[in-house]
């Protein structure tokens, strides 16, 4: 049960990494007056996510004491 909160906390890391990384991308990459809310649409979903991670390592915690 422990590696299962692990391997949900770093896949939705990498998702988080991989939303940062295209809002980053657009940042570098144009005309902000258009791309500025697909820009903070992608920062949403990175913080989403990372949430989640966050939270999937405090359960794990909370599994552990339990025992």
């Amino acid at each position: 049960m422990n590696k299962i909160f692990i391997t949900a906390s770093i896949i939705t890391f990498l998702i988080a990494i991989y939303f940062a990384g295209i809002a980053y991308k657009i940042y570098l990459g144009g005309d902000l007056a258009y791309d500025l809310d697909e820009i903070y649409m992608n920062i949403g979903y990175c913080a989403l996510f990372l949430s989640i991670g966050v939270y999937s390592l405090h359960l794990r915690d909370q599994k552990k004491q339990k025992r």
